[in-house]
């Protein structure tokens, strides 16, 4: 039994330079998708700086609050895609300074001690769409041990940019709501959040590498776990749905094992 529980992007790079005179293309990629429809999240920061000291070094980091309203997938006008809002004062050392990257030197000092007392973060999580060109592929530069390492090539299509833009006039009317004395959105270069996909999972090897237990549809001792195997993500956080599926995929291939062994 051969069980991958890497990285989504390590996965796909073991399979393909797994590559056998039976499996030219790479271990359970005769559908050539090993590797495709790389998925991550995307997220659209506000930040919101208030009179009053609002203890931001308590509790857990900028998710004391959450928000579904805005979940469904046409919830903003000219953009599809799912995103939630999380909120809270607590920020770590690194949000003081990158909340403001247009400061340097003194200023971003002198920035960083009034944001010790009086920041905080609203932030929205977004969906990205599958995209076959989203991928995992083989470079030319190899590892310690002579494997060639992984280049990951990834873009956000134009729904994807319309959901971020979108969220950051939500985080404005959030804070404003909330009496902050400041407000300003954290825009610039779209940031990503997980990494998803590349093993994703389907019906049969013409359209996944995987089925829903994350057992390869071409090798039935090799099996796959993690992120990886999701063919969508949403935009939630995607680690108790990974615990789900691991779960699911174990029990399944204990119910098979005497089968998966011989």
């Amino acid at each position: 039994m051969v069980l991958l529980a890497a990285w989504s992007a390590q996965n796909p790079r073991l399979l393909l330079n797994s590559a056998t005179d039976k499996h030219p293309k790479g271990l359970g990629n005769a559908s050539g998708l090993v590797g495709h429809f790389m998925m991550s999240h995307h997220v659209a920061s506000t930040w919101a700086m208030f009179d009053e000291d609002v203890q931001n070094h308590m509790g857990t980091i900028a998710v004391q609050y959450m928000s579904y309203e805005r979940y469904p997938k046409k919830s903003h006008d000219g953009a599809f895609g799912s995103s939630f809002i999380t909120a809270g004062f607590a920020v770590k050392t690194t949000d003081l300074a990158n909340s403001r990257g247009d400061l340097y030197g003194p200023e971003l000092a002198d920035y960083m001690k009034r944001a010790a007392r009086n920041l905080a973060g609203i932030k929205t999580f977004g969906e990205e769409q599958p995209n076959m060109e989203n991928r995992v592929e083989l470079a030319g530069e190899k590892d310690e041990f002579g494997m060639p390492l992984g280049r990951l090539i990834h873009s956000f299509d134009a729904d994807a940019v319309a959901l971020w833009n979108a969220n950051f006039e939500e985080g404005l009317k959030v804070a404003k709501a909330s009496g902050a004395k400041e407000a300003w959105s954290a825009r610039g270069t779209m940031p990503t959040s997980h990494l998803l996909g590349g093993t994703i999972m389907g019906t049969s090897a013409a359209n996944s590498v995987v089925d829903s237990y994350g057992q390869s549809h071409e090798i039935p001792n090799l099996w796959v776990a993690g992120p990886g195997i999701f063919p969508t993500e949403g935009a939630s956080n995607p680690t108790f749905t990974i615990f789900a599926l691991s779960q699911r995929g174990a029990e399944r291939m204990a119910s098979q094992w005497g089968t998966l062994t011989n």
